[in-house]
């Protein structure tokens, strides 16, 4: 009974704090959810978190409970996602950027922001960082879409588990040809979700050039990942060993992501082995952690 009791007065305090609602931002209703901003301290950073995918804000809610008692947070949907309505803008990197300023600008929250962004959320907040530097007092960036993947370093896991370089190559035209046949046929998914997948090839094709570019800001940089292969059967690669070729990834994108998180003073890699692709809900301690470590080498970095 005591148990019953104290857990519902966390989900009424809960409540309470967390403010769910829609603003209207260029004519298009945005989803939103602010928890701690009219308590916010001056200068104090606020979390703001960004989804992988045509994911919908609601995948953070394990954390959110946590992260609220280190400081003022806010999650969103992007126009099209979840509950916000669809605007007639390609979510490119720069594009989302400044729509993630105008939907803070309307809220009245300042800099400084701690972004933590999930799968291709966190491509879209290290873009951010590459165009608004000034605005950020860290980075969180959890199980990414591999912004520092290259059509040259993305054969080397599959020569890694034993394929040969012609092997290799042949797959790759194979999956080529398919992805241009598919190009042709009607998607059943909503436009949006359809854009933000155009835009993540496009910046695999272009080597992530417009983040490879640009050099990060000496801020606390965090990577998060997760080492259990957790990938649903209708995406694994039937022609070969799945499983290992997931490890022979890990371990490239581990040694690419590490210098990524040296190219910092505040820089940290995180592995959960019992996480899969969504960290922060499979080992939600290890994410609060960082956001622990990242806002407390902020404030140690401000006083340099």
């Amino acid at each position: 009974m005591r148990f019953i009791l104290i857990a519902l007065f966390i989900l009424t305090s809960l409540s309470a704090f967390s403010q769910k609602r829609f603003i209207e931002l260029d004519s298009t209703q945005i989803w939103i959810n602010t928890t701690g901003i009219e308590n916010r301290k001056e200068g104090q950073p606020v979390l703001v978190f960004e989804s992988g995918h045509g994911t919908p804000m609601g995948h953070w809610d394990k954390i959110l409970e946590g992260a609220s008692q280190l400081a003022p947070l806010i999650t969103y949907d992007r126009p099209g996602i979840g509950e916000s309505e669809p605007d007639n803008e390609m979510p490119t990197i720069k594009n989302v950027a400044d729509k993630l300023l105008r939907i803070l600008k309307y809220l009245n929250i300042d800099p400084p922001f701690v972004l933590i962004g999930h799968s291709l959320g966190g491509a879209y907040v290290r873009g951010f960082a590459a165009y608004y530097p000034q605005f950020l007092a860290g980075l969180i960036i959890i199980d990414p879409a591999d912004f520092t993947e290259t059509q040259l370093n993305r054969k080397k896991p599959f020569l890694d588990i034993g394929l040969s370089n012609d092997e290799t190559e042949t797959l790759f035209k194979k999956w080529a040809l398919e992805e241009e046949k598919n190009k042709n046929k009607p998607s059943t998914q909503p436009k949006s979700i359809v854009e933000e997948g155009e835009v993540l090839a496009e910046l695999r094709a272009t080597d992530f050039k417009e983040i490879s570019d640009s050099k990060l800001p000496n801020i606390p940089v965090h990577i998060l990942t997760g080492g259990r292969y957790d990938t649903p059967p209708r995406f694994r690669i039937k022609e070969l060993n799945d499983s290992l070729l997931f490890r022979a990834k890990m371990k490239n994108r581990v040694e690419r992501w590490t210098e990524v998180v040296q190219s910092v003073d505040k820089g940290m890699l995180f592995y959960s082995g019992d996480a899969g692709h969504f960290v922060h809900y499979d080992d939600p301690e290890l994410f609060i952690s960082s956001a622990i470590i990242v806002l407390q080498d902020y404030e140690s970095l401000k006083k340099k």
